[in-house]
């Protein structure tokens, strides 16, 4: 019985092995002292030699090794859209057209994302040349929405149509009051610029009123279009200067077209009172922030300008998610 009990620990191991399943017993018998095998990433394994897979036995097979690119997945991007577009970010030529192009001093040929506001402006100075007969407005809204550019653009577009259609055009008198030494002296600028006679020595406010309070001899007075420009500097203790000015476009023969622009919305109603209690008060049309599809859409009708970009493609050398981006982070500083 003992010679039994030896032999049997003889044929056993030491070591208890582990339980085998079913489907692994053809597999090759595991020795007690050996360690699991270490399963490998993908990554390892793309960057493994040609001589670690089974179906190879040499290391100079004909195979060429995977390459890893040192460039980040921005510069890869930027690369791209270099090729697509004819834009070269180390051209100063090309740096120096894109910084002109976006410079605030440097005005499109048109005007986008205003073109309702420009068309209620245009609309109302239409009517009063049709009519013969003055009026008043005031443009309002946030600094860089394109107040006066588009005031401009209406402007020119009058004088076009009056042509055109066989009115006869007004006159038009531009005036920043930033530029004016006093508040009062916008009378002498309309009298001096507005190709308005002067008789008497009366003063600059008064010999309007006179002109425009009785009937003109000469039926061939043109219209003329008064366009003030940062109207809010106007504003004085009395507020005697906004109201004389807005008067003007009431009296029974008048032939003034006033517009006036200024950053505050309700500068009308805080400050021309008594215009609102004679039925006078002017016709307001609001500049509104701009969106962030605005910005997008404004910047590339900019970019567009530049003889860089390449006609069907984004005018921008800037992947799109980055560029709306910006565009949002612009928006927030606005609102």
């Amino acid at each position: 019985m003992p010679s039994l009990a030896v032999s049997r620990s003889a044929e056993e191991p030491l070591t208890p092995q582990k339980r085998r399943l079913r489907s692994n017993s053809t597999a090759a018998p595991e020795t007690p002292f050996s360690s699991p095998t270490k399963r490998k990433s993908p990554r390892r394994c793309l960057d493994s030699t040609p001589s670690s897979h089974p179906n190879f036995s040499t290391r100079n097979d004909s195979i060429e090794p995977i390459s890893n690119s040192s460039k980040s997945p921005a510069e890869e991007l930027s690369e791209d859209f270099s090729e697509i577009l004819n834009w070269n970010p180390r051209d100063a030529s090309q740096v120096s057209a894109v910084k002109e192009a976006l410079h605030v001093s440097t005005a499109p040929p048109t005007i986008v994302c205003r073109e309702e506001e420009q068309r209620r402006v245009f609309d109302f100075c239409r009517a009063c040349v049709e009519k013969e007969q003055s009026g008043s407005l005031y443009v309002c809204g946030c600094p860089g929405t394109g107040k006066s550019l588009s005031m401009e653009k209406v402007s020119n577009k009058l004088i076009e149509w009056a042509r055109d259609g066989g009115f006869d055009p007004p006159e038009v008198l531009s005036i920043n009051c930033t530029a004016l030494t006093s508040s009062s002296q916008i009378f002498g600028k309309i009298v001096e610029n507005g190709y308005v006679k002067v008789k008497g020595t009366a003063a600059p406010l008064q010999h309007l009123q006179n002109l425009y309070s009785q009937k003109q001899q000469s039926s061939s007075s043109k219209m003329l279009l008064i366009i003030a420009d940062e109207l809010d500097y106007l504003i004085t203790k009395d507020r005697a200067v906004l109201h004389d000015l807005f008067m003007l476009t009431t009296l029974p023969f008048s032939r003034c077209i006033l517009i006036g622009i200024a950053n505050a919305i309700d500068l009308a109603d805080r400050f021309l009172p008594k215009l609102q209690s004679l039925n006078c008060k002017p016709l307001v049309v609001t500049y509104r922030a701009y969106s962030k599809d605005q910005i997008i859409r404004i910047l590339q009708e900019r970019l567009m300008m530049c003889c860089c970009c390449v006609p069907g493609t984004t005018p921008c050398s800037f992947p799109p998610t980055s560029f709306g981006a910006v565009c949002q982070k612009s928006c927030s500083c606005i609102w």
